[in-house]
């Protein structure tokens, strides 16, 4: 397997940050249960539910006592006994500078009723069959989540170890003027149908990551494609899309696989540094424009493929 690509500013030594997770159940077999709570006001994540109580592990404190402090402080009860469940290594190819060790552990007694004790932060609490989960859990604590169900279903145990975001790989996709003009006016300065067959061919059955521009200036969700959009609005939603309010969040949702970075501007220059492959659509002409796509070093891409059309070329990219 190849290593996937790793920014200058990313090789090193990457600072390690140890998380704490409370997964809290009652029952047994098919009617346990998950206590999960729905965040607000976190800055990451909001509008999701996640795990009954989670925090940083802080002061040189061991995982298990900030378990204990977290619960403490966010649902008002103390823990009772739990095991540790598994952990969790995280990676994102893009945003600080960090990996994730997010230490689970299952918690199946507290000392009383379990409560919102930090409003700010949660916007409701509730039990939840560990068999029916809701559409929106954080993606890394649904893993975890679904492999305990299995495993109390008498299938496979729970991992001691569960690796996300580290295979997933980033290909921009772009259609790009000779003066690396990618928008003008809220949209492309062109309408060229043979590039638009090709976006096509090149995305079906992908997940595409956009920002809010580019989804106004498409208009609408394109058939057969996963589609999440970057969006600072928090009130902001449409049909067909799934709202992510930074890169990172957009990326943790698109899960473990090839996504497609499909614009803007901005999102191109936050990505390009950490993508696998570039699908460029060259087009023969230099027009006015606002937004431009980041600059192609020859020192960085090399050209694997080009197929010529009238007035464009369509070349894929590969890292020297």
């Amino acid at each position: 397997m190849s290593e996937r690509p790793v920014a200058d500013d990313l090789r090193g030594r990457v600072p390690l940050v140890a998380a704490s997770y409370a997964v809290i159940t009652r029952g047994a077999g098919e009617a346990t249960e998950a206590l999960l709570q729905l965040r607000r006001g976190t800055s990451f994540m909001d509008g999701w539910w996640a795990c009954g109580a989670a925090g940083h592990v802080e002061d040189a404190a061991s995982a298990s006592s900030a378990l204990a402090q977290e619960v403490r402080e966010e649902l008002g009860v103390e823990v009772v006994a739990a095991s540790p469940l598994t952990t969790v290594h995280r990676g994102c190819l893009v945003g600080r500078i960090e990996q994730r060790a997010d230490f689970f552990f299952h918690v199946t007694e507290l000392s009383g009723e379990p409560s919102i004790a930090e409003p700010d932060k949660a916007a409701d609490l509730r039990w939840w069959p560990l068999a029916g989960l809701p559409e929106r859990v954080v993606p890394h604590e649904r893993a975890v989540l679904e492999a305990l169900a299995t495993e109390l279903g008498g299938g496979q145990r729970v991992p001691a170890v569960i690796e996300h975001g580290f295979a997933q790989s980033l290909t921009l996709v772009a259609a790009i003027g000779a003066n690396r003009a990618i928008g003008a006016d809220g949209g492309m300065p062109w309408h060229l149908p043979e590039d638009l067959r090709h976006f096509k061919e090149v995305t079906m059955g992908g997940v595409m990551v956009m920002g809010r521009r580019t989804w106004d200036s498409i208009g609408r969700a394109l058939p057969g494609r996963r589609t999440i959009v970057v969006t600072s609005d928090l009130s902001w939603s449409a049909q067909g899309a799934e709202v992510a309010h930074s890169l990172p969040e957009a990326l943790l949702v698109a899960g473990d696989r090839e996504v497609f970075v499909v614009g803007g501007g901005e999102i191109y220059r936050q990505t390009i540094a950490v993508a696998s492959r570039l699908e460029i659509t060259h087009v023969d002409v230099a027009p006015e424009a606002e937004v431009f796509f980041p600059e192609i070093d020859p020192a960085v891409w090399v050209e694997s493929a080009r197929s010529p059309g009238a007035g464009l070329a369509f070349v894929t990219y590969g890292r020297r």
